[in-house]
């Protein structure tokens, strides 16, 4: 038997709302927002076309903003930027080179010990300075420990002991660079390049070096020279590879003090050959960290080292095979030691 329904009152019954009707100036401001949504994208693009990089401004603007999160909510780099502590941040490649070993094939040693071979044959000694990684200097500022020296990389000490046996003079920095940065910093916190201080420091252990070993080549004389202090800002090439836009915004800036010294230009005529890379480069080229703002500001380590062993070098970049050396009587080469063991 069904169950016998209530009876239905007549008084009540059910109202169907009308349906939603949006205002004619509501829908013409949703119209609004949506064709500026549309525009800014254009508008970017636009401003671009007459930017010199004609960079696409609203990608870069999107992705400063995500790194500036990531940053500073997240303590997060990117792939080629590790953040560490303190501030600190490193190329990635060069952790890896020293946690897990990955390493490409390299030349540089054997390069080493051919031109080495070369200058015997002409009487000419090679000296080879060998300047540590950031990595190895300040491993604490990427995993916390108590650290009583520098982090080596294994195969280092065997390519140094293979550039001795070729006949090569090695001086390797690594011991005095730990020692160093007791008192000051040897790199930059935001920068892959030396600091100043480090920089002067090693100079003055290669004019030590040469005027013990190779008197002749050094002068007994002070020069004169024009000297000027300069202080340059620079957010830093590892930086700018987190935010190639707004670096100075996302870590600030760091600030070199610099020696420029007129008066002592790189001469091809010298005695004294000179190689190196970006780390004798670093404060004279304007294209690198604290060049000085298109001005060469004669302040890296060739004009450094030539102040001190009172003559001009002849600078030049990493050797190459087929180079000359014809009249020289010393050639050095600034290395440093993730080119010798990558």
């Amino acid at each position: 038997m069904k169950p016998t329904l209530p009876p239905i009152d007549p008084t009540k019954h059910t109202v169907v709302l009308p349906e939603p009707e949006l205002p004619a100036p509501a829908a013409h401001n949703i119209v609004r927002v949506f064709a500026c949504l549309l525009a800014l994208p254009l508008l970017f693009e636009i401003a671009a076309c007459f930017t010199t990089a004609k960079t696409n401004l609203a990608a870069a603007t999107v992705r400063s903003g995500m790194q500036w999160l990531l940053t500073h909510a997240l303590n997060e780099g990117n792939d080629a930027v590790f953040l560490g502590r303190s501030g600190w941040v490193f190329d990635q490649r060069e952790i890896d080179r020293v946690v897990h070993g990955r390493r490409d094939n390299n030349e540089t040693q054997a390069g080493l010990i051919k031109l080495a071979a070369q200058l015997q044959a002409q009487e000419t000694p090679l000296l080879v300075i060998t300047l540590p990684g950031r990595v190895g200097l300040y491993p604490e500022q990427i995993r916390p420990g108590r650290y009583v020296g520098a982090v080596r990389v294994e195969g280092e000490t065997a390519a140094l002991a293979a550039l001795k046996a070729a006949g090569i003079d090695v001086l390797d920095m690594t011991e005095a660079l730990w020692e160093f940065r007791e008192r000051q910093p040897v790199y930059f916190s935001q920068d892959s390049h030396w600091t100043p201080e480090a920089m002067k420091a090693v100079a003055l252990v290669v004019n030590k070096h040469v005027r013990e070993k190779f008197l002749r080549l050094a002068s007994t004389e002070t020069p004169i020279i024009n000297a000027t202090i300069l202080e340059h800002a620079d957010a830093g090439d590892l930086a700018r590879q987190l935010d190639p836009q707004h670096a100075a915004n996302l870590l600030g800036e760091e600030v070199a003090d610099l020696i420029s010294i007129r008066d002592l230009e790189p001469d091809a005529r010298s005695a004294i050959v000179l190689h190196g890379g970006e780390q004798m480069r670093v404060f004279d080229d304007a294209a690198l960290s604290f060049g000085g703002g298109g001005k060469n500001p004669h302040a890296g380590f060739a004009t450094q080292l030539g102040t001190l062993l009172g003559r001009s070098l002849d600078a030049r970049g990493m050797p190459q095979a087929g180079e000359s050396y014809e009249d020289k009587k010393l050639v050095i080469c600034l290395l440093p030691l993730t080119e010798l063991v990558p």
